[in-house]
């Protein structure tokens, strides 16, 4: 019973610890990402019409429609360069107060016009050298001017330059930190030479909404040519690759059950060899070969089930306190979780039960039953 309490109970945490970490996950694009994203369908840069911006900004649940123009680029400073995730915003990106809260350095603006500002990612701020204080040295954007290029002429004309000042610092995570860099709209247009065409419109929604049903709404507004994303579809790919991970854990732990439930089977079988002399006692009584057998049965089930419940038990117990304490830490220095996140789900530990059960019974089947009948032989 302690052996499959032992396996139950590990099992819960580390889907558990899967759950978390996919949960963790989501917190973190929920802090930079939109409720809903409309993009082309063929992945090109695309126009609405301002009575199509109208239509969406009326439906019920929508408050802000931020139109992203974003490409890659090249900046330069002080004999440095790096390539980044530029992406250009109005406005209403700021009315919306999106990554105000990650801001750790400087102020939450970005403007346009002679001295134009940009936020920048913590980890561009630093690989760059960047620094408030100089007023003087711009950061350099390079972008392709892809019309010359088309016709292979390889000149200053090429290359689209622009330049900008620093006017905060975000740190969200990892990967936004060190290639993002957020500049005015129009900035942007004029960096790419693509005056309204836009690469995105990202949807925030009122607190409650239902993104499915808002979702419906735009696609029935804009046609077949546009894909609407929710969060989870903005990083389908990643979320897919946790829950296959957390799938192949299961499957590899549920084999290892397989490989301990070995120790039901010679249990079974060590206690059908130290009750013969009562089988025999039993047989005389007239007690059934049926009988036996299910006597035998029920020791492996009440083992199975007592073990089940124990380990879920055990389990609930200790990711509860992992929760509350966090007691086993990542040991990550500049984690941003010092210790694993745990998110406990109902269906988790149906199917971990179901799957003990399933394997223990199997386990307990076929040793009671072809010990049942040895010993039943010997006694003819």
């Amino acid at each position: 019973m302690i052996s499959v309490g032992v396996e139950v109970m590990a099992l819960v945490l580390i889907l558990s610890v899967f759950n978390g970490l996919e949960d963790f996950q989501k917190g973190l694009f929920n802090s930079f990402d939109s409720d809903l994203k409309i993009v082309h369908k063929q992945g090109d840069r695309f126009q609405l019409s301002a009575s199509q911006v109208a239509a969406l900004k009326k439906i019920s649940g929508i408050k802000f429609v931020n139109p992203i123009l974003e490409d890659q680029g090249l900046i330069r400073y002080d004999q440095k360069q790096l390539v980044v995730r530029i992406k250009g915003v109005d406005a209403s990106y700021l009315a919306a107060g999106r990554l105000k809260k990650q801001v750790v350095e400087g102020d939450y603006f970005v403007e346009s016009g002679e001295h134009p500002f940009a936020l920048v990612g913590i980890g561009v701020f630093l690989a760059m050298g960047m620094s408030f204080e100089n007023v003087f040295d711009p950061i350099e954007a390079w972008y392709p001017n892809h019309t010359q290029l088309k016709r292979a002429a390889l000149s200053e004309n090429a290359i689209r330059r622009n330049f900008f000042f620093p006017s905060g610092v975000l740190e969200v995570e990892q990967n936004f930190d060190n290639q993002t860099v957020i500049v005015p709209l129009d900035w942007m247009e004029e960096l790419v030479g693509q005056p309204g065409n836009r690469s995105a419109y990202e949807i925030m929604l009122a607190p409650t909404t239902d993104d499915q049903v808002i979702k419906n709404q735009i696609q029935a507004n804009l046609g077949p040519k546009f894909t609407i994303q929710t969060r989870d579809e903005q990083h389908a790919i990643l979320l897919k690759a946790i829950k296959i991970e957390k799938l192949f854990v299961f499957l590899i732990m549920a084999f290892v059950m397989g490989i301990a439930s070995f120790t039901l089977f010679y249990a079974l079988s060590l206690l059908v060899i130290e009750k013969r002399k009562d089988l025999f006692t039993l047989m005389a009584m007239g007690v059934s070969r049926q009988q036996v057998f299910r006597a035998f049965l029920w020791v492996g089930a009440l083992i199975s089930f007592s073990g089940a419940a124990f380990g879920m038990l055990l389990g609930y117990v200790m990711a509860t306190i992992q929760q509350q304490f966090g007691i086993i830490s990542l040991g990550i220095p500049n984690a941003l979780i010092d210790a694993y996140p745990i998110k406990m789900e109902f269906w988790d530990f149906f199917w971990t039960a179901l799957v003990v059960i399933l394997i223990t019974g199997l386990a307990a089947l076929f040793p009671a039953r072809k010990a049942v009948q040895l010993t039943f032989k010997s006694i003819k």
